[in-house]
């Protein structure tokens, strides 16, 4: 006697057909509202097998599950920004994009994995990850498009002053506050 699949747990095929039969719709629909699917929808490849990934180590512990969650970030926000730069043409945009994927999609991974396991310091870590991947997009985002203009936009021609005095005094303030804290250090 054959033993029957338990009724919680749908069967592999099952699951197989439904997201073909999805994938199908989807490709019809685009047909009938004239929508190129495949130009628009190629970074769903790998957007969904990252976010599949995400699932499968939120719902697993230990290093296998934070290891999962990591990758599977990394891969989700890479799809993310692909489809980003495919809708607007904006490939330029990698130049400084790659913060979000390391350390910013890493840090993601973290967080994610730290607060599904209730691992404070997976979180606290992860979201500094986090918040550096951002200040150096943003800084990146600055410099390539406001100086360099990379990705074609006009800013004017002040805003390469704009942006070199706002480092000068950046760093000023960095050797200040470095040269203040010695001083109470030694004292």
């Amino acid at each position: 006697m054959r033993p029957s699949a338990s009724p919680s747990r749908p069967r592999q095929s099952t699951i197989m057909g439904g997201l073909l039969v999805l994938i199908g719709a989807i490709l019809l629909i685009g047909q009938f509202v004239h929508v190129d699917v495949g130009r628009y929808g190629w970074p769903f490849f790998i957007i969904v097998p990252g976010v599949a990934l995400l699932v499968v180590a939120l719902t697993g512990r230990g290093v296998i599950g934070e290891g999962l969650a990591i990758a599977g970030s990394i891969i989700t926000v890479t799809g993310l920004i692909l489809l980003y730069q495919n809708s607007t043409d904006h490939f330029e945009s990698w130049a400084y994009a790659w913060a979000l994927v390391v350390p910013g999609a890493v840090g993601s991974g973290m967080m994610l994995y730290g607060l599904s396991a209730g691992r404070p310091g997976n979180v606290r870590i992860g979201s500094r990850l986090v918040g550096i991947g951002v200040v150096l997009f943003l800084l990146g985002a600055a410099f390539f498009e406001g100086v360099i203009g990379i990705g074609g936009y006009d800013f004017g021609g002040s805003t390469g002053v704009v942006v070199g005095a706002v480092i000068i005094l950046l760093g000023a303030l960095l050797l200040v506050a470095n040269l203040t804290s010695g001083r109470r250090t030694s004292r």
